[in-house]
């Protein structure tokens, strides 16, 4: 099968000329190129247009730099195609928009964006800046090779990156060139393509369930730290959820809704963007006292102003201690998550409202959303857990 070939951007006349076609981005002036290439052949003008058109509409001046190069090919006519190496002293940046100022614009962008919590912008942030580290600050964007690609997957596994940040930097890197690409800073898709290539296998291990019959066993292996797991246990929230709850950190705490005594979890705190109520169970409910939870809250992890949470000590020693109970050898406080999702999904309960309360949305448990589902459904679901 051929190859359809690129004529994005170019536009053959009636008489066989090719001209240049597009419109410039909106903040760039929005202004209608059309400009002849004096040219037949494809190869010459499809050259022109990834030489000299695709890194302007990545630069500020982009729309002064076309007009100059408009007059140009106009005075050289017919010679314009042997005019292309004086054309490149018009414009002081031909190879577009460079590493560090699309990373830096990016940054800007996130900042402003309500989509990004404070944690996954510096997650974002610092796996573009292993990227620009590695391929060079003054780096086009918009000449980023499938080399390029390759020699930024070897230098991490030779820095003994593991396959799963690997992929992580590397997911994260497309969607900040698909990104750029939308934006119009580059207009290239096939740089988004060069950075589809092989990486190390990434070994995906499930989180083990605490067994029901050492529930009981596990949610008390620790003394003076009881509550948080029993509350995990009872909810299948996660452990940084519960803490926040108990903190009161970015507005969550426990409130009453239509009734019933719920943890909220708040829209800048959870990873879907929107505020999230995790009922609280009978069984759950007589622990729930104002003193044990401020008792419990002072063994909380500490939350930094940045948004990084610091795994408290406490934390740390239950998830040694409930390894050595037998049948738990693998567990950690996060298996009480999928205890409470399989007891539920074991007990009938409806998937969506298993969903609803877990914070899933969907079965691969990759992409986080809400269904809709009453506080009632959701405290008779939780009430089913064992």
């Amino acid at each position: 099968m051929t190859k359809r070939r690129d004529e994005k951007y170019l536009k053959l006349d009636a008489s066989g000329i090719w001209h240049l076609n597009f419109r410039v981005p909106v903040r760039f002036g929005g202004k209608l190129i059309r400009q002849s290439l004096y040219t037949e052949d494809f190869d010459v003008a499809a050259s022109i247009r990834d030489r000299f058109v695709v890194p302007i509409l990545a630069l500020n001046s982009g729309v002064a730099a076309l007009e100059e190069i408009g007059k140009s090919i106009i005075a050289a006519e017919g010679e314009a195609i042997n005019h292309l190496g004086a054309l490149k002293n018009i414009i002081t940046a031909s190879d577009g928009i460079s590493l560090t100022e699309a990373y830096e614009r990016y940054l800007d962008w996130m900042e402003k964006s309500s989509d990004y919590r404070p944690g996954t912008r510096r997650k974002y942030a610092d796996n573009l800046r292993v990227v620009v580290d590695v391929l060079g600050n003054r780096k086009a964007v918009g000449m980023l090779s499938k080399d390029d690609a390759v020699r930024l997957r070897d230098k991490m596994k030779a820095a003994g990156k593991s396959a799963t940040t690997i992929f992580h930097v590397f997911s994260i890197f497309r969607g900040f060139l698909r990104w750029l690409n939308k934006e119009g800073m580059i207009s290239s898709p096939y740089v988004v393509d060069n950075f589809i290539i092989d990486l190390p296998p990434v070994r995906k291990v499930n989180t083990p369930i605490i067994p029901p019959s050492k529930a009981d066993t596990a949610m008390t292996i620790l003394p003076d730290w009881t509550l948080i797991p029993r509350v995990q246990r009872y909810t299948g929230m996660r452990i940084g959820e519960v803490e926040a709850c108990f903190t009161g950190y970015l507005g969550c705490g426990i409130v009453e809704v239509e009734g019933f005594q719920c943890f909220k979890i708040t829209k800048e705190f959870c990873k879907t963007h929107a505020d999230r109520l995790v009922p609280i169970s009978d069984k759950l409910a007589p622990y729930i006292t104002r003193e044990e939870v401020e008792k419990a809250a002072a063994t909380c992890a500490r939350f930094d102003e940045d948004g990084r949470r610091q795994e408290s000590p406490a934390q740390k020693r239950y998830n040694r201690r409930v390894k050595k109970i037998e049948g738990c050898e693998a567990a950690k406080d996060h298996s009480w998550r999928v205890y409470a999702q399989t007891m539920m999904i074991e007990a009938g309960i409806d998937d969506l409202i298993v969903r609803r309360i877990i914070g899933h949305k969907d079965r691969s448990n990759v992409h986080y959303g809400y269904t809709a589902a009453r506080v009632e459904a959701m405290k008779k679901a939780l009430d089913t857990i064992p």
